[in-house]
């Protein structure tokens, strides 16, 4: 016979929701938690519609993490967190990963439709500047 047991969103989707609110901030932030990447993946596109890859992303040390991120991680027991800002002209996606007791920051940026890393959108805009200063006078 079967036992009846619950099923979370997060093991039904590969990851959970929570909104909260930074400390030091009145801001409310949605932020969606997994134990992988792609419940990451899967949570940026339901809330994106955009696919990323995580192949090509550098991952930083972030000693500037909301506590308040920290603790709704630890609450969820998750190993990833991720949240959209957007202003309506542009959108970010910040992604947070716990590796024991050290926390690292990864993003995208969409640029034209497209989400690009942040190493990505750091070359597209040394090249737009570039071109401003080389173009030729026509």
């Amino acid at each position: 016979m079967m036992e009846n047991s619950l099923v979370t969103a997060k093991e039904q989707k590969g990851y959970a929701e929570e909104v909260i609110i930074l400390d030091g901030t009145q801001d409310m932030f949605k932020y969606s938690l997994s134990n992988s990447l792609e419940g990451i993946k899967i949570a940026i596109y339901e809330r994106t519609g955009h696919t990323v890859s995580f192949d090509n992303t550098s991952w930083k040390i972030n000693s500037q993490l909301s506590i308040n991120v920290k603790q709704l991680m630890n609450k969820h027991h998750a190993d990833y967190s991720m949240t959209v800002l957007s202003n309506g002209k542009w959108r970010k996606i910040i992604i947070n990963m716990r590796h024991g007791d050290i926390w690292f920051i990864t993003g995208f940026e969409e640029i034209k439709g497209s989400f690009y890393t942040w190493e990505q959108r750091f070359i597209y805009r040394t090249v737009k500047r570039l071109v401003r200063i080389f173009r030729p006078n026509g």
